[in-house]
């Protein structure tokens, strides 16, 4: 058996442990409810995500500034990003920013980042961006960064900021819930 399996037994009996105590607590119908919310947590290895308002929206505002001065030039404003454009022999094809920017929202950005965490997008971030200096933000400006693509990707804004802390950020999976 391999410590994965292993680790998975010890999960799996976990939430049947929390389950069968919220179950115990609050009576059967809310009993069953927490105990199903408890198992989808654990499965999805996320205990929240960004459809549960992540972010503040103010903090979204504020990562807008350094998102305008250091990234709108290759992911474009509305985050659309650029498609690599081919080469052809005498004549320039030139555009401000990388010639190759994935989308930072809409469909692309969620199929490639959909079931991954914020920590995921949050240190990929604050280690290759922006192109030629990464890590030359503050990590609480990569946070409202996140935040404000949060806000272009429309997840909805909540109650309290996102900070650079992996054990806040890893938790958050990233996309929709079905059909949302």
């Amino acid at each position: 058996m391999t410590l994965r399996d292993n680790w998975s037994r010890v999960l799996t009996a976990a939430v049947a442990i929390v389950g069968t105590a919220a179950f115990v607590a609050v009576g059967s119908e809310q009993g069953a409810t927490a105990a199903a919310g408890a198992g989808q947590a654990a499965a999805s290895g996320a205990a929240r995500s960004v459809m549960d308002g992540v972010y503040t929206a103010e903090q979204a505002k504020r990562g807008r500034g350094p998102y305008e001065k250091r990234c709108v030039l290759c992911h474009l404003d509305r985050g659309q990003g650029h498609e690599a454009m081919p080469e052809i022999v005498g004549q320039s094809l030139e555009r401000e920013g990388d010639p190759e920017a994935p989308p930072v929202a809409g469909e692309v950005f969620q199929k490639k980042w959909g079931g991954r965490n914020a920590w995921d997008l949050f240190s990929t971030m604050a280690s290759t961006m922006p192109v030629g200096s990464p890590r030359s933000l503050a990590q609480q400006e990569y946070a409202d960064v996140l935040a404000y693509i949060f806000e272009l990707n429309k997840f909805p804004a909540g109650g309290q900021d996102l900070t650079s802390s992996r054990d806040q950020l890893e938790p958050i999976a990233i996309g929709r819930a079905p059909g949302n």
